[in-house]
């Protein structure tokens, strides 16, 4: 059985091509969402089952709870040029650092390759 990322890759591939996808780790609290590191890779096919790509992720050498990715489109299609997709990623970066709901914009998922969704919680929504 597919894992919701592979049927999630699978779909964006056939809907866009090959594209850049900002990806960004984060740990999971009680009541908080932490970003701890990011990247971008240009996804070139849909042939990425959910363990190899949670090996590279591993490899990012910080224990995580959950990881987002976001597509970027060249103005053309495809993937981004690196000069605009290093500058999109910081663009992902300030939006996650501003408001961790924005990882919903994003396909967000758990350790285990399911679909994840951040929600507010009462404790958030004192301040």
């Amino acid at each position: 059985m597919k894992s919701d990322f592979e049927t999630w890759l699978a779909a964006q591939f056939a809907d866009t091509g090959s594209f850049t996808a900002f990806i960004v780790l984060v740990r999971i609290g009680d009541e908080e969402v932490e970003a701890l590191k990011s990247s971008y890779a240009h996804l070139i096919g849909d042939e990425m089952p959910w363990r190899d790509m949670r090996a590279l992720l591993d490899s990012a050498g910080v224990p995580w709870d959950g990881v987002a990715f976001f597509v970027g489109l060249g103005a053309s299609g495809g993937p981004l040029p690196d000069d605009a997709a290093r500058r999109r990623l910081k663009d992902v970066e300030a939006d996650i650092k501003a408001d961790p709901l924005s990882l919903n914009r994003g396909m967000f998922f758990d350790r285990q390759g399911r679909h994840l969704r951040i929600d507010e919680t009462a404790a958030a929504t004192r301040h």
